[in-house]
């Protein structure tokens, strides 16, 4: 099983998914660590040689895995086609890939969560980085919807409680039928995401 923790930046799926997944004893590949870790080995090493690196070592990770026929989890913006094209790669090769989608209700509230997270030491994204995987992150997942094993797609738009995310699950799609339909007034950013998983369960309407 491929198992990927998507979402653009600042959206939350470190919190809400990967969170949730360590809590219940697995691992995953988050590429923001791999970047700390990096340089906290080769301190010359810019940031963007870091970020570069680790995004490296985890499609080097995922390509190896889908060719040796074992399990991957890891962490990406899927705002890129590389990691697109390597899931689409794997499902055609008969691995089944699970994919976890955090999004924010609009791009400027992603730009607001990367700057909060600055704010307490995070790390910083460029905003207009930001804006373009805005809408390159959610047109890749609609192509992946209609051959993933699952999809689970989570807004996190509501305020942190006590610290935590307060996400609210909006669609969850197993086998190509749902354990969860989207409802009628799912929100803006995600209705492409809906509508790609309407026409995998209703081919027909």
């Amino acid at each position: 099983m491929i198992t990927v923790i998507a979402g653009v930046n600042g959206a939350g799926k470190s919190s809400v998914i990967g969170s949730w997944l360590r809590d219940n004893g697995g691992e995953y590949f988050n590429p923001d660590e791999a970047t700390q870790r990096l340089r906290k080995q080769e301190a010359t090493m810019s940031l963007d040689e870091a970020n570069a690196t680790a995004w490296q070592i985890g499609f080097d990770q995922l390509s190896k895995a889908i060719d040796e026929g074992a399990s991957y989890t890891f962490e990406t913006t899927l705002g890129g086609n590389s990691i697109t094209n390597k899931l689409h790669e794997s499902i055609e090769k008969g691995r089944q890939v699970s994919l976890f989608y955090c999004g924010l209700a609009s791009v400027d509230l992603h730009v607001q969560r990367v700057a909060a997270r600055v704010q307490r030491g995070g790390h910083d994204i460029p905003s207009e980085k930001i804006r373009q995987r805005f809408e390159s992150s959610i047109a890749n997942l609609v192509t992946l919807v209609p051959a993933c094993y699952q999809v689970l797609v989570f807004d996190n738009s509501a305020p942190l409680r006590d610290d935590k995310p307060s996400p609210v699950k909006l669609l969850h799609l197993i086998e190509g039928q749902f354990r969860q339909a989207p409802s009628p007034d799912i929100p803006e950013w995600a209705k492409p995401i809906a509508g790609a998983a309407l026409r995998r369960v209703y081919p027909d309407s």
